[in-house]
């Protein structure tokens, strides 16, 4: 499957939402969409997943246009935080009606993921807890086993044990059944473990798309005496972050593609986790775009 927003702009109540959004999927992968509240993921994902028109520029799934397109739109599941089941149905029947609108339904998986977070059959969906609705959307999100699976947050009344054996269940699944998920998510340290990419979006705009193995080699802490720190040449390197204390500074740098690191003297550099670049890169990125 491959995913294109080309120049993408949408507009809500006359505020820009989108501008000239663009982004290119065309492998298979766990997808982190990050940004900041309002960065507008939502509104792209909904874009993606045929749910929302836009204003101008292309969008492509599958080659054509996702939007009002039931053959494009059966390949594809939506799960967000609330909202995704009319909440005076039954779970029973939520399990029953699902089945019309994910032909890669696997039966066995959803049934042992219901039973496994204790979801009650009889009870409707507004009597549940968040937690046991997170758990249920997540199950039938999981289970869809749709080429294109976008998860935006809708794990969040979750605790953080059922979290933690969400995660494990996404990974095996996908090992067996790889496809495109993408999952938006503000628990990036509990869930960087399961990316394999990363697009990070703010402004309506994608500030960077990258493998998360490939970013992990460019963005870096050096550490190490004020004065050594203060021989880094500011005008090469991308600068993300500086902070000191007593003695001792620290600097988070973006390597471009193939730029080599000249280490100062007594100085070490280890990668940025992906949630310390989000927070550093996202607070920096008017220096870079």
């Amino acid at each position: 499957m491959n995913i294109s927003l080309n120049q993408v702009r949408k507009q809500i109540k006359g505020q820009e939402i989108l501008r000239n959004m663009n982004i290119t999927i065309d492998k298979v992968g766990i997808y982190a969409v990050l940004g900041p509240n309002g960065a507008g993921k939502t509104t792209c994902m909904h874009v993606m997943a045929g749910l929302s028109n836009w204003d101008s520029g292309t969008v492509e799934v599958y080659g054509a246009s996702p939007f009002d397109n039931a053959s494009i739109l059966h390949h594809i599941c939506f799960i967000q935080e609330s909202d995704n089941f009319k909440p005076t149905l039954k779970v029973k029947d939520v399990l029953k009606q699902i089945e019309a609108f994910y032909p890669n339904l696997n039966q066995e998986l959803l049934h042992r993921l219901v039973k496994e977070y204790d979801l009650p059959l009889n009870k409707r969906l507004i009597e549940l807890s968040k937690g046991m609705n997170s758990a249920l959307n997540m199950s039938i999100g999981l289970a869809s086993r749709a080429p294109l699976t976008i998860f935006d947050e809708p794990y969040i009344g979750m605790d953080a044990t059922a979290r933690k054996k969400l995660y494990k269940e996404i990974i095996e699944d996908y090992v067996d059944y790889p496809r495109i998920i993408l999952f938006s998510t503000h628990f990036i340290e509990e869930t960087e473990s399961i990316f394999e990419h990363a697009i990070i979006v703010n402004h309506g705009q994608v500030l960077l798309q990258e493998p998360v193995e490939e970013l992990a080699e460019r963005a870096l802490r050096i550490t190490g005496p004020t004065e050594a720190m203060k021989t880094i040449d500011r005008s090469v390197y991308k600068i993300i972050s500086e902070d000191s204390f007593l003695s001792e500074s620290a600097v988070a740098i973006l390597l471009d593609k193939g730029q080599e690191l000249a280490l100062p003297i007594n100085c070490s550099v280890q990668p940025l986790s992906l949630q310390e670049f989000f927070i550093d890169y996202t607070a920096k990125e008017k220096s870079f775009v």
